[in-house]
């Protein structure tokens, strides 16, 4: 038996590569229940309208507004996470493979949304920019563009160069016990946000796993989001910092919901 002199002794933590799949089913996990943003999406969007759902997941929301009665497009590059939204949804929206940087649509939307800071996964500015003038061709004028963006708020922007760890729980029916932990580190000077995610599985009588995953994420302000969609072409038509839809406020929020309509 092995006997350590102290807690810095003690073996590394091992972690395995988070696959697709998996990352799916802890995401799903995570979300299931989740509509604080649906408000949002709600508030802009006319009646009985047509949208593409970027980055869709799951098609979490997409799958909410197609019950309202819109006509809901998603699409995604995962294809674990499209085979789940079809099994949640069935043919109550349209789904397909495609790149948000990259987007090829012959008719147009009434609105374009990219929820839950799936934007902030384009760290390079000039997929951002490409993404952007994307959603600009695939709208018809005066269409909405929704978007649920991450900015530094104070912790982050009073600790650059710091990690900053947190964590939260969830269950899932097979997976037992869910502990998500991220580790975040804001660089300041590039406005880019380095990320670990780990996830440590407890299963009830079951073999303990843990795994991670390591992301740059675009950690842009407020100011410079609405100057780069001002830039391609919308304009603003309202900048919320919560899901309560309250005015956004900069150092206290690190949500930003966006509103720009097709200029």
């Amino acid at each position: 038996m092995q006997i350590f002199d102290s807690y810095d002794d003690e073996p590394a933590d091992t972690f395995l590569p988070l696959t697709d799949e998996l990352h799916c089913r802890l995401y799903a996990a995570e979300m299931a229940g989740f509509a604080e943003d649906m408000d949002f999406y709600r508030s802009y969007l006319p009646p009985a309208c047509h949208v593409l759902e970027a980055a869709c997941g799951t098609a979490r929301v997409g799958g909410v507004l197609a019950g309202d009665g819109h006509c809901v497009t998603g699409i995604d590059i995962s294809l674990p996470m499209l085979r789940q939204a079809r099994q949640n949804h069935g043919t109550a929206l349209g789904l397909a493979v495609m790149d948000m940087r990259r987007l090829a649509f012959r008719s147009r939307f009434d609105a374009v949304l990219i929820p839950y800071n799936s934007l902030n996964l384009l760290a390079d500015p000039l997929d951002i920019d490409s993404c952007l003038a994307g959603c600009r061709d695939a709208l018809r004028d005066n269409g909405q563009l929704l978007l649920h963006l991450y900015v530094p708020g104070n912790q982050l922007l009073q600790q650059p160069g710091k990690k900053v760890f947190q964590f939260r729980m969830f269950d899932d029916p097979q997976l037992g016990r869910i502990i998500r932990e991220t580790l975040r580190v804001y660089h300041s000077e590039l406005q880019l946000l380095d990320l670990e995610e780990r996830f440590r599985l407890r299963p009830a009588g079951g073999p303990r796993e843990d795994f991670s995953q390591h992301l740059t994420l675009c950690a842009w302000s407020a100011r410079r989001w609405l100057a780069a969609l001002t830039e391609s072409g919308f304009a603003i038509d309202g900048c919320h910092g919560s899901f309560t839809m309250a005015t956004f406020v900069t150092g206290r929020d690190s949500t930003l919901l966006v509103a720009a309509r097709r200029r």
